[in-house]
């Protein structure tokens, strides 16, 4: 057996949800554009790709960082 539910939203500040999803949007390809070149530079250097700690310590130390939402 399995239960669906379905929730119907009406977004009455349109403007700021929009404004808000961009700036979020933004903010995450900026921090995908530094993890990347991180884990390149890595590569190029030792030929190895970067653990999960290490980039996630690398970006945490990011400015964007604290941009996003948890």
């Amino acid at each position: 057996m399995r239960t669906v539910r379905a929730f119907e939203v009406t977004i009455t500040n349109l403007k700021q949800v929009s404004d808000d999803l961009d700036q979020l949007g933004w903010t995450a390809s900026k921090l995908w554009d530094v993890g990347r070149y991180y884990a390149q530079e890595r590569w190029d250097t030792t030929g190895e790709i970067p653990d999960d700690g290490e980039l996630k310590a690398e970006l945490k130390g990011h400015e964007r960082y604290m941009d996003l939402h948890s």
